[in-house]
């Protein structure tokens, strides 16, 4: 008979019985796991566990020098807040006390444990639970590398707008204008990886300045509006390729790696001295919001919502729907116009959307002069 195929993971087994060792080292190896570490001293379990970094405890629940739940307090003081390592307590079935080992065992379920198999052991149970848990570590590691590899991509962007804004801080001359080109700069930059359409930035700036217009603010606040509009979509910067030009419908777990890129433009550029990147954080943090409250990131509702998102979402969506998307082609403007009354009241502020309507021949003057090569 052949040797199993080696299966992944480093397994610590803590049991002051070493037949018991001596039994679950063998089974365990004879499934494919070739990293497996035991002791049946408990008191040396958390330095075991500093030195190798298990992927799995398999730990006696009780023992008679350090009990199981002694151990596990002790491992908790070494495990990262944001790691998991599952512990798989081994209890005993003849107990004499039947409600006293249900509640040792849920005790330690309530505490750090992930599961428990009862003694005597049944092979195959042990192998299946070792294999279930093995594969939530994995995919919490592989979540937790994306995640470092996301805060690593977002810290070093960060870092080159800091240099940026930090540079303009000590130009006097024509600051204005210099920031606006930065600005626009940046936004090329989000833009260029996701290029479904290749001027969606101008035109998101030029009908929020319209908008903002009928509004009735005054021209600081649109022009200010206008240039941070450019930023609105800066957080795309730290999505995967793989997601931003896939050519289909993105899956539910796509859609929510997707969704991040509000929040992602927020922390790039919140804080900052900026008052335009400040006005982009906004944007970029609610520009997905609905009056309803059915929107994301934080699932504001009517005037919760900042003036500028409520805006901005109005705008968006109407350069969404009468462009060509790399998932579908764009809406007729008819088609568009009676989607965007549909969101009347539920996406849209009814008011701001009344405007934009209103303004709708003011709307469509400036997305023909900025058209992409094919519009609705």
């Amino acid at each position: 008979m052949s040797a199993p195929a080696p299966r992944p993971g480093r397994i610590l087994i803590v049991d002051d019985e070493p037949g018991n060792v001596l039994a679950l080292k063998p089974l365990l190896e004879l499934a494919g796991y070739r990293d497996v570490r035991c002791t049946s001293n408990p008191a040396r379990a958390d330095a075991l566990y500093a030195q190798l970094r298990p992927d799995l405890i398999l730990l006696d629940l009780h023992m008679l020098v350090l009990d199981g739940f002694a151990v596990m307090r002790r491992l908790s003081t070494l495990i990262d807040a944001d790691d998991y390592v599952p512990i798989l307590v081994l209890t005993a079935d003849a107990d004499a006390d039947a409600d006293a080992a249900k509640d040792s065992r849920w005790a330690a379920l309530e505490g750090e444990a992930a599961d428990f198999v009862v003694e005597p052991l049944d092979h195959a149970e042990v192998v299946t639970r070792v294999a279930n848990l093995l594969d939530v570590r994995s995919r919490h590691v592989q979540l937790r590398q994306h995640n470092e590899t996301l805060e690593r991509a977002v810290r070093e962007r960060t870092a080159e707008l800091a240099q940026t804004v930090d540079r303009l801080q000590h130009v006097e001359h024509d600051l204005r204008l210099a920031e606006e080109e930065t600005i626009h700069r940046l936004a090329l930059a989000a833009e260029v990886r996701d290029d479904e359409t290749s001027r969606h930035i101008e035109r998101m700036s030029r009908y929020c300045a319209i908008l903002v217009a009928r509004a009735g603010e005054g021209q600081r606040q649109r022009d200010l509006l206008r240039i941070a509009a450019r930023m609105h979509d800066i957080g795309k910067l730290g999505i995967p390729d793989a997601i931003l030009h896939k050519p289909g419908r993105l899956t539910a777990h796509e859609y929510e790696i997707m969704k991040g890129h509000a929040e992602i433009g927020y922390r790039i550029l919140e804080g900052s001295k900026s008052e335009l990147a400040r006005a982009g954080a906004t944007l970029a943090w609610t520009h997905h919001e609905k009056v309803d409250g059915t929107g994301y990131p934080r699932g504001l509702r009517g005037e919760q919502i900042p003036l500028e998102g409520r805006i901005a979402a109005i705008a968006d969506v109407f350069d969404a729907l009468t462009t060509d998307r790399v998932y579908r082609p764009a809406f007729p403007l008819p088609e568009a116009l009676t989607t965007m009354r549909a969101g009347r009241a539920t996406h849209f502020d009814p008011d701001l959307l009344d405007l934009f309507l209103g303004s709708l021949d003011e709307v469509l003057a400036a997305r023909e002069g900025l058209a992409d090569a094919t519009v609705a």
